[in-house]
């Protein structure tokens, strides 16, 4: 459906552009002075994606101060994350619409459409469709803002000229290029890998193909755990058992603890222990094979269908 839409070829060109630049720093001398740094903007740029883009402005998972959030949302601007008020507005559609023709990202349109394309071949009029599941977002001064391309990129291209000119060329790719490159793409398999029918595991029962998947949980910093996340959508917490390892949950609890956050949406007892159908002595081997573990529903499903047949 919407991977033959029109290409919009500045975008692509600008996305592919990025990920050449964090590419190109491998083939610099890497100094291990950059790496605190470049661990540091990967952090802030990470969470800024997955604790306030996704978990606070699109679901309302719990509730912070002004400043923290205008500090989460500069850093998600400094990556080029999206401007919120179009991340928001695609994301809950994609939550209304999941994995069906009209799921703006999702893999029944093909692998490479969910991973990035679907950002650069939209259909004419959707940005105004889902901007409208984000109106609320509207009604932030920044975010508002931030509609506008021109106010958007400042944050990066000041985070840019300010390791461009302390650190030089070479500290500017590994710095902040590289961070932008695992982000994007450990953001982008949320959506395409954590989709896929027969990759990773089902803890709930969903009308989607959503799938928990410990890799990409650990790179997006607990975005993998993506079946519960579709199975709870507003719950501040992805990973729900002892080896769903979610930072961004760790984080927010800790914000909590703080007092820098509150009414947090936190999963009942019972629901971290509710459906097991990954068990205890699968959880070693889904450290190191968590891409390879199929559903068993996937199996029993099919045993019916045969049955049937």
């Amino acid at each position: 459906m919407f991977k033959h839409d029109k290409l919009n070829l500045f975008l692509f060109l600008v996305l592919v552009g990025l990920q050449v630049l964090g590419l190109v720093a491998l083939w610099t001398q890497f100094q291990w002075t950059y790496l605190p740094i470049m661990l540091g903007i990967y952090f802030w740029i990470g969470i800024s994606t997955t604790l306030y883009l996704h978990r606070y402005l699109t679901h309302r998972g719990f509730e912070m101060p002004g400043w923290l959030k205008f500090i989460f949302a500069t850093g998600s601007a400094v990556a080029l994350s999206g401007d919120p008020v179009t991340w928001v507005g695609d994301h809950r559609y994609h939550h209304l619409k999941s994995d069906t023709d009209e799921d703006i990202h999702s893999p029944v349109h093909g692998f490479p459409y969910a991973h990035m394309m679907w950002l650069v071949r939209k259909p004419p009029g959707f940005r105004d469709r889902s901007l409208r599941y984000a109106a609320d977002v509207r009604k932030i001064w920044y975010c508002r803002l931030w509609e506008r391309p021109a106010f958007y990129v400042l944050p990066h291209l000041g985070m840019a000229a300010l390791l461009y000119f302390t650190l030089g060329g070479v500290g500017l790719l590994w710095c902040l290029y590289v961070p932008m490159l695992v982000v994007y793409n450990f953001t982008w398999a949320v959506n395409s890998v954590c989709h896929m029918p027969s990759l990773g595991y089902r803890n709930f029962e969903t009308t989607d193909h959503s799938k928990n998947n410990f890799w990409i949980g650990l790179g997006a910093f607990g975005e993998g755990y993506h079946n519960n996340h579709h199975a709870k959508p507003r719950c501040a917490a992805h990973g729900l058992r002892w080896w769903e390892f979610d930072l961004t949950r760790y984080i927010i609890w800790t914000l909590e603890k703080c007092g820098l956050a509150w009414d947090v949406v936190w999963p009942k007892p019972n629901e971290e222990t509710a459906i097991d159908t990954v068990t205890e002595d699968q959880a070693g081997a889904l450290l190191l094979f968590g891409a390879q573990i199929r559903d068993p529903r996937l199996d029993t499903k099919h045993e019916k269908t045969d049955r049937r047949q």
